[in-house]
C-alpha cells in the first residue's frame, strides 16, 4: 500500500514496488489509507508524513496498532529526529526524500526477498 499526496513520487513508488511483483494500492490522504487497510492486509505499506489531513506520524502509530505491515516511512522533513519519531511511533525503516530508486529496491529486495532468488 502506498500512502502519498505526491502524484509523481505516488507513482515512482508504484513502479518500483510492482517491478517487485507486489500489488500495490493507493491513497492519497490518511483517512484513505486507513479505509483501504480495513479492506486490505498489505506485507508493506509506504506512508508520506506530510499529508492533508493527518501527520504521518500519528497515521503510523494507528497502522502499527491495527496492522502487522512492513511500515516505511518517507519524508523530506529533516532526517534525524523524524527517523527517530517514526520508529518510535511504530515504522520498520525511515527513509529521507528525495531517495534514491535503486537504493529504495535495494532495501525492498533484502526485507522481501523474490521468490527463486539465490
Amino acid at each position: 500500500m502506498v500512502i502519498e499526496d505526491d502524484a509523481d513520487i505516488r507513482q515512482l513508488l508504484v513502479i518500483i514496488l510492482s517491478s517487485r511483483a507486489f500489488e500495490v494500492h493507493e491513497a492519497v490522504t490518511g483517512a484513505e489509507g486507513q479505509r483501504l487497510l480495513d479492506t486490505v492486509d498489505p506485507s508493506l505499506v509506504t506512508l508520506d508524513l506530510n499529508l492533508p489531513d493527518i501527520d504521518g506520524i500519528d497515521l503510523c502509530a494507528r497502522l502499527r496498532g491495527t496492522s502487522d505491515a512492513h511500515i516505511l516511512t518517507i519524508s523530506a522533513r529533516p532526517p534525524q529526529l523524524t527517523e527517530e519519531q517514526c520508529l518510535a511511533a511504530g515504522s520498520d525503516h525511515f527513509m529521507a526524500k528525495p531517495f534514491s530508486p535503486r537504493l529504495l529496491g535495494a532495501y525492498l529486495d533484502g526485507v522481501f526477498p523474490r521468490e527463486g532468488a539465490a
